[in-house]
């Protein structure tokens, strides 16, 4: 794993990379408190690094080490920051990898971006707007836990059920953070979605 600064117009994003330069790319983001950064997916890293993705964990503009510009970037504004994350690392097609407020950013450039974005893989995604969930084109892989104590469970099936090709995953226990703490039976799972 190594670190990486990506330039955008909302600053100097921080990111660790793992995987094979040349690996399909995916882009991960985490939630919304400080107490998020690009640590959040570390578990999710090294085995679908394993498999061959080139895999980015960033800290958003505003969040951990990044260098912002002008604050926590929020709304389109995170959309765009991740398009221009993108085109810096001159990545025409990714997977997006969100928790929370990440998953949202996640849900909500594949919307409006499709061409840019082949796959989601979420978990407990705060979506603003859950009629974009209909408009999604993707698959989505989606991670939920049973005692997430933020976004209770009771919204992964209303979310499953309306996104057109969503495979939903539930756990017992792993709170807010359901796909990094059950890392190990859910990594494996992430790769076989991205392989079939």
């Amino acid at each position: 794993m190594n670190e990486i600064w990506i330039t955008t117009e909302y600053g100097k994003v921080f990111g660790m990379a793992d995987g094979p330069e040349n690996g399909r790319l995916i882009l991960a983001m985490h939630g919304y408190s400080q107490r998020n950064g690009w640590h959040t997916w570390e578990p999710m890293m090294a085995p679908l690094a394993g498999a061959g993705f080139r895999v980015i964990s960033v800290d958003m503009p505003g969040w951990g080490q990044s260098v912002p510009t002008q604050g926590q970037v929020s709304g389109a504004d995170a959309v765009t920051a991740v398009l221009q994350i993108l085109d810096r690392l001159d990545v025409e097609t990714a997977v997006l990898m969100g928790k929370s407020w990440g998953g949202g950013v996640a849900v909500e450039t594949a919307v409006t971006h499709p061409h840019r974005i082949t796959h989601l893989i979420l978990t407990a995604p705060a979506v603003r707007n859950t009629d974009m969930l209909a408009r999604l084109t993707q698959p989505v892989l989606l991670a939920w836990a049973e005692d997430d104590p933020v976004i209770p469970y009771q919204y992964a099936g209303q979310m499953a059920a309306a996104v057109l090709n969503c495979q939903l995953e539930t756990y017992p226990t792993g709170g807010h953070s359901a796909a990094p703490k059950n890392a190990a039976d859910f990594a494996p799972k992430a790769i076989k979605f991205l392989q079939d």
